[in-house]
């Protein structure tokens, strides 16, 4: 992401976050950057395309780190659904107040882009944490599967209210390892008791509508976005001309082996290599020698 693209995002997302979605204009964004509405729109058409970009943005995060949590093979699985608890606990405490703002609120505007956006983003994370429940408890929990996922939001959403509002000093890995010891509780009694579900599958059809992405599908729209950001860097980079040729011709072999069901892993090493050796680069290099490496794995 350019730098002054990203100076923008950050404004809109604090703005975002202290005045709501309603109360914000592009012109606020504007000031607060200091530069023109003009070129803001330059970047983002429209308040709802930034607020788009943000949110995306939030999720990938989410779902990378998770990716690379459930590759540890040494955890056991309640510490595996201990860590994943820390990790969301973690992660909405220091975002939550913007992301948490977006799952509930629902602009009423023309032409709506970010109602069906926030049920999507709300859907994928429901089913993310369906996942996580799944792989800690196994199919005997399936009846009451949904029933679970709510009970589980809902527990860490007031316990990071008290901590994001009212200053409570709560311990997120003693919290984490406290919701699990409840979700135990919670799942024992359930399966004892044989109770009916309120929430059975065919009454949550909308939702497993929407599946969690594969690794792979994960990787390549993150991957994509990281493309474009980087690519929009290198225009603003003060270097000759032809190196810029050179560094966008190395984004377009990137982009050609990501598309390959077997890319080259020596011509991807490479190429992040080279495209490291630019400091504005480095980053975006980074990132995507995380899931090449996922994803080049024998």
């Amino acid at each position: 992401m350019s730098i002054l693209k990203n100076k923008i995002v950050e404004s809109a997302e604090r703005m975002f976050a202290e005045k709501g979605y309603e109360a914000t204009s592009i012109q606020d964004i504007a000031d607060d950057c200091s530069i023109a509405k003009g070129s803001l729109y330059k970047f983002f058409p429209s308040k709802e395309d930034l607020y788009i970009e943000i949110m995306e943005v939030h999720f990938a995060r989410i779902m990378e780190d998770s990716e690379r949590i459930r590759e540890r093979t040494e955890l056991s699985p309640r510490e595996l659904f201990v860590e994943e608890m820390r990790h969301q606990l973690d992660y909405f405490l220091n975002h939550g107040l913007f992301v948490a703002n977006s799952l509930k609120e629902k602009p009423a505007i023309p032409g709506d882009k970010l109602g069906p956006l926030l049920f999507r983003k709300r859907a994928r994370l429901l089913n993310f944490n369906r996942g996580v429940l799944q792989r800690r408890y196994g199919e005997a929990l399936e009846p009451h599967i949904w029933d679970a996922v709510m009970i589980l939001n809902a527990m860490g959403k007031e316990y990071l209210h008290l901590m994001k509002t009212s200053a409570k000093p709560l311990s997120v890995p003693a919290l984490a390892a406290y919701i699990a010891d409840r979700m135990d509780d919670l799942v024992a009694g359930l399966l004892a008791r044989k109770t009916e579900p309120m929430l059975p599958a065919g009454l949550m059809m909308e939702f497993e509508s929407e599946k969690p992405e594969t690794l792979r599908e994960s990787i390549e729209r993150c991957a994509g976005a990281v493309l474009e950001q980087a690519a929009s860097t290198i225009r603003e980079l003060s270097v000759p001309n032809a190196r810029k040729r050179e560094l966008e011709q190395i984004l377009e072999l990137l982009r050609e082996e990501g598309e390959k069901s077997e890319p080259r892993r020596f011509l991807v090493t490479a190429l992040l290599n080279e495209l490291a050796t630019e400091h504005e680069l480095s980053p975006y290099a980074a990132r995507m020698r995380l899931w090449a490496e996922q994803l080049l794995k024998p």
